[in-house]
């Protein structure tokens, strides 16, 4: 189509002319006109006529969604008014590039368009050592940290589209990659927590946000301080004793933002530990946390908490949780999450579960500000393009009371070209048949099956007498149907296909080889090492492959040894299973003392009516019993 815009053009041109490229659009003298205004008022009118088009908006990024807006009912020839109100002053994404999968800034340029269509106005990428602080070489070594010149780059083409780039990085914990190097000892506690009242600790620390301040044109910076379960149990026990652990917080938190306020920065922080420290049970989400008067009162004012919950499916308690964050004496940011760290799946529906009960509550609290986290715990395995209808969902969460879930599908064709249907199976491939996906933490079960042992089997008795097979070759031909249609996602369905292959012929192998083993149905085992180890190793390396070729498509090549590692461990697993085997058929070994063994449930998982099948979540506990490796 060609267009033309009028009016309020020259404040937005650069980022017009980008999402004119991505709705397939041309700018010229003579097209469609679309009549553009400004206004106070917190509100996006849209008017589609036959022969025309308006938007009227308050901020860049309400424009943006309004392009898309009038797209859809261009196409559609659904003319008339569309007026939305937006609930959130912030509504964003943090994408996380410390889980070995660092986004190309290309990629990150694509993700900043569709979020613009969508409505989207805050990034943060989260960098724990993916960020480079000069003077500091081993900062992100090998790891593929951006340097300034690709974060400034990000931080210019966000600002063109209405996004507001946040610095997202780790002053406490969260550092184990760069602490494991020599150069960082004298900045240790422990293995991942960084040594709180040192004076190298916080020259350290001024250098990371000195680096990142010069980067950003935002004045907000996250600073992390997460999880630090360690904190003042390691060197700095040694150094200084015994302290209570809120104190330590509070005054490492006073330190940094000491930094922070030389360089204008306005910063925020996970509030997780302030909770766990005030918990009995050292829990987060413990609702009888008991956080002492006099520690609300020497907390460090002029920060903000952020309160990240992935997990609960009642706005009910995300309502009783906002509530305590605001003792602290400010409104929290809420984190929600799309769920792509379980392995190498997206899980769609706790991702909605989770995401239509929280927004709901923060509607109804009055929360400002909140964001959609998608996490890439144990290695990146599930490429996050696969979350991109998690993002749609809240966006349409932020302009309107409720989600209609066919409006939710014809919002993410028009601001991604992506079909909801074909994205919503790749969410079933963790969601087979006695599954638990309404727990807090649903089962994962196509992470245990890829990587547990064929011989060894950790995970066997989490299967025995489901079908497994079946109920993943059914996804695979769906799967395969979606990426016959092509279009922009296709090798998302087409690796997941490959996955749900392997899955189909490897879930039940391990279970079938014990059971000829046990029976001494040498025929049955002659056959398996003959033809079905072959098979399975062939549609592994497939699957490798497909993986490897949508990873550097998205992210930068370091990283992704470690899953040639995995796979190529795999691999090498399966010809050992077929060469032990033979070996047993041939008379040249008595027995096979892995089969031999019992098999038993990881980590005391009993079988019953609903114990589900099973969560696990590291590939070095998965693959083995034995020792990996430690630091």
């Amino acid at each position: 189509m060609n267009v033309t815009f009028l009016g309020d053009v020259r404040s937005n041109e650069q980022g017009l002319h980008e999402l004119v490229k991505e709705l397939g659009w041309t700018v010229v003298a003579d097209g469609m006109p679309i009549r553009l205004q400004q206004r106070m008022e917190n509100c996006l009118t849209v008017k589609a006529e036959s022969d025309r088009g308006s938007i009227s908006y308050r901020e860049p990024i309400h424009l943006f969604r309004g392009l898309g807006l009038l797209a859809e009912a261009w196409n559609e020839k659904k003319y008339g008014e569309i007026t939305e109100i937006p609930k959130f002053r912030t509504n964003g994404v943090m994408l996380d590039c410390s889980r070995n999968g660092v986004m190309k800034p290309e990629a990150v340029k694509s993700w900043l368009r569709k979020m613009a269509l969508m409505g989207l106005n805050m990034l943060m990428l989260y960098t724990e050592d993916t960020y480079t602080i000069e003077g500091e070489p081993y900062f992100g070594y090998m790891r593929g940290r951006y340097t300034p010149e690709e974060l400034k780059e990000l931080d210019t083409y966000a600002h063109e589209l209405g996004i507001e780039l946040i610095p997202c990085i780790q002053t406490l914990a969260h550092l184990a990659s760069f602490l494991a190097w020599a150069r960082a000892e004298e900045l240790r506690d422990t293995w991942d927590v960084l040594l709180a009242q040192q004076d190298a600790t916080y020259t350290f620390i001024e250098k990371a946000i000195a680096s990142v301040s010069r980067c950003f044109r935002s004045r907000r910076i996250h600073i992390g301080m997460d999880e630090a379960f360690s904190l003042g149990r390691g060197k700095y026990l040694d150094l200084f004793g015994h302290r209570r652990a809120f104190d330590i917080m509070s005054d490492h938190l006073r330190q940094v933002l000491r930094i922070t306020d030389r360089y204008g920065l306005s910063p925020m922080i996970w509030s997780d530990m302030y909770f766990r420290l005030g918990s009995r049970r050292h829990e987060y989400y413990d609702l009888q946390a008991d956080i002492p008067e006099d520690v609300i009162r020497q907390m460090p004012r002029g920060v903000q908490f952020v309160y990240w919950d992935y997990y609960h499916e009642d706005s009910s308690f995300y309502r009783q949780f906002i509530r305590m964050h605001r003792r602290f004496g400010s409104d929290p940011v809420f984190a929600g999450g799309v769920w792509t760290w379980l392995g190498p799946a997206v899980h769609y529906k706790k991702t909605f579960a989770v995401t239509e009960a929280a927004l709901t509550a923060c509607k109804e609290e009055g929360v400002s500000e909140v964001f959609a986290t998608l996490w890439g715990d144990d290695g990146q395995e599930t490429n996050q393009w696969q979350g991109l209808l998690g993002l749609q969902l809240f966006a349409e969460h932020g302009y309107a009371a409720a989600v209609d879930r066919k409006r939710l599908g014809q919002r993410f064709a028009y601001c991604t070209g992506g079909d909801m249907d074909a994205f919503w199976r790749l969410g079933k491939i963790d969601t087979l048949p006695g599954a638990r996906v309404n727990d807090l933490t649903p089962d994962n079960p196509s992470k245990f099956l890829l990587w547990q042992d064929v011989l060894i089997g950790l995970f066997d008795e989490h299967i025995r007498g489901r079908d497994i097979s079946s109920y993943y070759s059914r996804l695979a031909e769906e799967l395969e149907r979606d990426a016959e249609r092509g279009g922009t996602y296709r090798s998302l369905s087409e690796t997941a296909a490959r996955l749900c292959r392997v899955l189909s012929l490897k879930g039940e192998l391990g279970l079938r080889i014990k059971g000829c083993y046990d029976w001494r149905d040498r025929e049955g085992l002659a056959r398996i090492a003959e033809e079905e180890l072959p098979r399975l190793s062939q549609e592994v390396e497939g699957l490798r492959r497909a993986h490897r070729e949508q990873w550097l498509s998205t992210y930068k090549p370091f990283g992704w040894e470690v899953l040639d590692l995995r796979y190529g461990g795999l691999i090498g697993r399966i010809e050992t299973a077929a060469h032990r085997i033979q070996a047993y058929l041939e008379g040249k070994a008595e027995g096979l003392e892995e089969l031999e063994a019992d098999r038993i449930g990881f980590d005391s998982y009993q079988p019953g009516p609903d114990s589900g099948i099973g969560k696990a979540n590291l590939y070095s506990r998965i693959a083995t019993a034995n020792v990996m490796g430690f630091r």
